[in-house]
């Protein structure tokens, strides 16, 4: 008497299937960048002066955005997958990427430095290497209008998020003189953008 074997399957355990739906990591670290991107931006005074560099959110601004910049740079590639399909956007987002990794060399100085420089000597300090501050600037303006040109040519991302992300442009734009308090363009700019890439590295879990 011989016995029949049943046919075995190779289905995993539902347990061992969920972690293929988790969003990944570098997602997630796109979407909290983002979003301290924004907190810290909104914690930032409405001035550069040396009122503002007394302010009791002063270096927590600073560190909470740079920190969101880091955050946002290290994990842009799952970015650069989901916009692959426009050599626009891939080229902003690298452009976007060099203004991320530079940022905090910015954030950390003036949130520590400044305050004991003071508004004058450091604004001094800044136009002695004004070759960083105009490289830093330009990619952070730049990168991202380039990013929203593509991402709608090629519907590579949501519209309105696509749109978010060249508010930190307007923004940089209006602060240069044309609103009468810089903080008035950039600080709601900033916030902005910083929720844009929050939800496009959210949206960015998934291939377009």
């Amino acid at each position: 008497m011989t016995a029949t074997l049943a046919p075995t399957t190779s289905s995993p355990a539902p347990g061992h299937r969920a972690p293929a739906g988790r969003p990944p990591l570098a997602a997630l670290s796109v979407v909290a960048g983002g979003v301290l991107f924004a907190v810290g931006n909104a914690l930032h005074p409405m001035r550069h002066d040396d009122a503002a560099l007394e302010a009791p959110t002063w270096l927590a601004a600073h560190l909470t955005f740079g920190a969101g910049a880091v955050l946002m740079a290290a994990g842009i590639g799952v970015l650069f997958r989901r916009l692959a399909p426009s050599r626009l956007a891939t080229a902003g987002l690298a452009v976007l990427w060099v203004g991320l990794v530079l940022m905090p060399i910015g954030s950390i100085t003036e949130g520590y430095v400044a305050p004991l420089m003071g508004h004058s000597h450091f604004h001094e300090l800044e136009e002695s290497i004004a070759w960083f501050s105009a490289l830093a600037g330009t990619a952070t303006l730049l990168g991202p209008l380039l990013v929203c040109v593509g991402a709608l040519r090629h519907r590579l991302l949501p519209a309105a998020v696509a749109l978010a992300l060249p508010a930190i442009t307007v923004g940089g734009v209006l602060a240069g003189g044309v609103l009468p308090v810089e903080g008035w363009g950039i600080i709601p700019g900033t916030v902005v953008f910083g929720l844009g890439m929050a939800a496009a590295g959210w949206v960015g879990r998934r291939p377009a």
